[in-house]
């Protein structure tokens, strides 16, 4: 342990005198510079971690393999940037989620900091979205625009080196445990294949940074791929608890992981040693009395989160399609065939070669573990789909192992990634390559809808709205985030009701003075019993129409003022449209509606 901080003195230090500074900071009141100070001690706490754990482990980067590493991280910012900086896409719903955790977050901090650490807290008990993402960007953020695609940059300046520094780390540990040779060629094309994984970038390139827990996912199985617990190894064992704590926390789907692989750990554990009963007995002692401490710690610090989860679950009817064998069909699209068949190889060759044999069956396992617990509850959208990057990447690269030999082969496998990359990129409609969108689409109507923006910017200021609406091409998210980091249309235009048995009904209907619907009106979910009431009250003259702006694409966007206050028949139309919901979903509509009806009719 002595050796530990005299190697990283430095790194302690300025970890020390960051966590000071945040304190006097909010002391003195200089606001915007104590989150700052909180988001570089995190950082530095990260990169300390990670280099401990590269230094016990005697990880060394020869000449090529650290130009390697700092090359694919400069394609992977020139990607980014040219896409971000080069887009019109306006963020909605899950795609500025981030966005407004991270300007909630430093609004708390500029509170004081005991408020910055009060939200934090309750944002990771709520189990749902936390901000403990929203502490490693703040460092440059800070000190931007403030706008989405500022939010966004700051993210892949810091995030993309995490990512790729643990990953070219697993990958020395691959090499060395699984006696991998050439590997020179291995490293450079391994790091390369995954670095154009498209499934790593789908959703990042949208502005959800769920890739972040990736690094925590490469460290834990860095600690864990070759340590079986017969020696108690403190250091380790610490690393592996605040590593996993770390994931955890990053967004709660990341359990999945988190169990599945614990889980297939312990068990690979136990039969590898099932002949020694003697180091067996001590290997399970050790292994128990490290899960009953790291047990006790997840469950008083997160013992809200996980209180959630146990009684009143998280799934999302809307969101199962399919269930399992809809998720399969859905994850051999995102691969596309020709990937699909260098995994299926890969995994053949995995099974036959038995110093391959083990990992290739436990990730297998875990492959469908992961799927069959995640479509219990709903299918994967593409940010879950990275809880299987790992299964994946590990097929490919035993694909890449049975062909080392011949380089003819390995070129033709690395310019097949930078074709499939490129089809994500271009989004070409293939099932041979990924249906994986690498580019946002653009915003054809981008000026229509700033007309809409600025109508609503200058009526919003004393009023409030609500948008029936709440599909991809119009939802009130677009408007709610089209100007921002100016906040008045955010302000006086609630998120919505979007999906049955998810929201709550949206009592700003009753209260709300303009209400935006659309004609073609595009169905999604809920959202049209909200309009089809909706519209008989217009015919009942309780609203009228006073404007409509044509957004040039056979949509147009009509604005309605109410002109009578609502009325307990009218809050009952909506109770009797909704009936059927409310038996599934008492608290989501029917109560909320009979309870604004006893408190305001």
């Amino acid at each position: 342990m002595r050796n530990i901080f005299k190697q990283n003195k430095y790194l302690i230090s300025s970890f020390i005198i960051s966590i000071v500074l945040s304190f006097i900071f909010s002391l003195v009141k200089i606001k915007n510079l104590t989150f700052v100070s909180l988001s570089i001690a995190a950082n530095i706490f990260l990169i300390a971690l990670i280099k401990i754990i590269k230094d016990k482990l005697k990880i060394k980067w020869n000449k090529y393999e650290k130009i390697s590493i700092i090359a694919i991280i400069l394609v992977l910012y020139t990607f980014y940037f040219i896409s971000i900086l080069g887009r019109k896409f306006i963020y909605y719903w899950d795609f500025s989620c981030y966005y407004n955790l991270q300007i909630g977050a430093e609004e708390f901090f500029n509170i004081n900091i005991l408020e910055g650490i009060r939200n934090f807290i309750g944002s990771t008990w709520s189990g749902e979205y936390g901000t403990f993402i929203s502490f490693f960007p703040e460092v440059l953020f800070n000190f931007s625009n403030k706008t989405i695609n500022a939010y966004l940059i700051s993210t892949v300046i810091v995030f993309i080196p995490y990512i790729i520094i643990t990953f070219s780390i697993l990958i020395k540990r691959l090499i060395k445990v699984l006696k991998i040779k050439k590997e020179k060629l291995f490293f450079i094309s391994s790091l390369l294949i995954f670095s154009l994984f498209p499934m790593i970038h789908s959703t990042f390139v949208y502005g959800q940074p769920d890739l972040f827990g990736l690094a925590f996912i490469y460290l834990i199985i860095i600690l864990t791929i070759d340590y079986d617990f017969y020696k108690l190894d403190y250091e380790r064992l610490f690393e592996i608890g605040i590593i996993t704590f770390m994931l955890l926390i990053t967004r709660r789907w990341y359990i999945y992981f988190i169990l599945t692989y614990y889980i297939l750990y312990g068990f690979t554990i136990i039969i590898l040693n099932i002949k020694d009963k003697k180091r067996l007995k001590t290997i399970l002692k050790h292994a128990l009395s490290f899960a009953v401490v790291t047990g006790i710690f997840f469950l008083v610090t997160l013992f809200p989160m996980f209180k959630i989860i146990i009684t009143e679950g998280y799934s999302y009817d809307y969101y199962l399609s399919g269930g399992f064998i809809g998720e399969l069909i859905s994850q051999k699209n995102h691969l596309g065939y020709i990937f699909l068949l260098i995994i299926i190889i890969g995994l053949v060759y995995g099974m036959i070669n038995k110093n391959y044999r083990k990992y290739s069956l436990i990730l297998l396992i875990q492959y469908f573990f992961i799927i069959i617990l995640f479509t219990r509850m709903q299918n994967m959208g593409l940010h879950h789909s990275l809880l299987l990057t790992h299964i994946y990447l590990y097929y490919v690269y035993m694909f890449l192992i049975l062909i080392v030999n011949k380089k003819v082969f390995v070129i033709i496998l690395l310019l097949l990634q930078i074709l499939n990359f490129s089809f994500g990129i271009y989004n070409v409609n293939s099932k041979i390559f990924t249906n994986v969108p690498l580019q946002t689409p653009k915003q054809k109507d981008y000026k229509e809808l700033t007309k809409v923006g600025k109508w609503l910017n200058e009526k919003l200021k004393d009023n409030n709205a609500y948008m029936i609406t709440h599909n991809n091409m119009y939802n009130p998210d677009k408007l709610r985030n089209l100007y921002v980091p100016d906040n008045t249309i955010k302000k006086h235009l609630p998120y919505g009701s979007a999906i049955e048995g998810v929201h709550l009904f949206p009592i700003e209907l009753f209260e709300a003075k303009y209400i935006i619907t659309t004609n073609p009106f595009e169905n999604v979910s809920i959202e049209n019993k909200y309009n089809k009431i909706f519209l008989e009250l217009v015919n009942q003259n309780k609203f009228k129409k006073i404007k409509e702006f044509d957004m040039k694409n056979g949509y147009k966007i009509l604005v309605y003022e109410r002109i009578e206050p609502c009325t307990k028949e009218e809050a009952e139309k909506y109770l009797n449209e909704l009936e059927d919901l409310s038996k599934k979903y008492p608290k989501l509509y029917k109560e909320v509606i009979e309870k604004y009806i006893k408190e305001n009719l």
